[in-house]
């Protein structure tokens, strides 16, 4: 897992390098629907965080739970190609439209995709999902704005993943502090993809539960919870990432004042000045929670690359 974190930059790249000239109508397109499961959904859900203007619903579902007519652009995600519920959806929302997509490394998806003569993008092949993020993610932005990814600082993103690769590192001298407890991970509405991402990155790397929330509706129902007298102050900590809104930024010093007594350690993860302002910052913060997750790991001494639960569920299920 570590050399796959370590390469995300690389991964851009690569996928950018790669990616032809689609023939897809986006004229024609009023909506666009991601279908997808686990590591194969998040790149969905960072794009509708991207693109506020645009209407961009992600499904992760057996069966479509939105309206798909002949002008939805369709997007059916799987890495592997055979994730039940993935393949199930496609075979309700394909024949719905006229705009349709897969994106996988093959498997019964690509199988279907070939057979009924749906356009399809390939992952490369050998990575667990979860850090396939880069090549997903890429394509998918560059499906609309191709001129915002050829903008990524390389060299940015280089050096960070390179200095977060040791011990000596800012991120993992907050893992330290983090990895023992249950994380609370907060970002204000528009980022709550990347909340998302690392509850899902701390679950299946670092093996520890945690929940990701949002700002400032916190404050209207959750923060009433932590007046509980029996929370042990061992058991959580509390992730902000990238709060700049003046208010919310207000309501994060408040909050944590409050809250003081309740969690034993706070950070606050935002971007570096030095980090351009572009997409260059997005893929910063994907690159600092997966590293967040890996040291996690390192550190509860778990086996990063496993998903045994999963696995087995997957085996029982089929």
């Amino acid at each position: 897992m570590i050399e796959h974190i370590k390469n995300f930059p690389k991964h851009i790249q690569d996928s950018f390098k790669n990616i032809k000239e689609d023939n897809l109508n986006l004229e024609e397109v009023g909506k666009v629907v991601i279908a997808g499961m686990g590591g194969s959904a998040i790149a969905g859900l960072i794009l509708k965080d991207l693109f506020p203007e645009m209407e961009i619903v992600v499904e992760r579902n057996y069966f479509p739970n939105t309206p798909i007519d002949e002008y939805t652009l369709v997007i059916i995600c799987s890495y592997s190609g055979n994730t039940e519920e993935t393949l199930s959806y496609y075979d309700y929302a394909v024949r719905l439209t006229d705009h349709a997509l897969v994106v996988t490394t093959g498997g019964e998806l690509l199988k279907k995709a070939k057979s009924d003569n749906i356009k399809f993008h390939l992952l490369p092949k050998g990575y667990p999902p979860r850090s396939a993020l880069g090549f997903s993610l890429t394509f998918l932005i560059s499906l609309f704005d191709k001129e915002g990814v050829s903008n990524i600082d390389f060299e940015c993103l280089e050096s960070f993943a390179e200095e977060s690769s040791t011990k000596k590192s800012e991120v993992y001298a907050l893992a330290k502090k983090i990895h023992k407890t249950m994380p609370i991970i907060v970002t204000e509405e528009d980022l709550s993809s990347i909340g998302f991402r690392l509850k899902s990155q701390l679950n299946e790397n670092s093996k520890m539960l945690s929940y990701n929330i949002t700002i400032p509706e916190m404050n209207h129902n959750e923060i009433i919870g932590w007046e509980n007298n029996h929370i042990d102050k061992k058991s959580f900590s509390m992730i902000w990432i990238h709060i700049g809104w003046p208010k919310n930024l207000e309501r994060m010093k408040i909050t944590n004042e409050i809250l003081s007594n309740k969690v034993s350690h706070v950070a606050h993860l935002s971007v570096p000045d030095k980090v351009p302002k572009n997409l260059t910052s997005l893929f910063f913060l994907i690159n600092y929670i997966d590293w967040l997750s890996y040291w996690c790991g390192i550190l509860n001494d778990v086996d990063i690359d496993a998903v045994k639960s999963i696995d087995l569920l997957k085996k029982k299920i089929s």
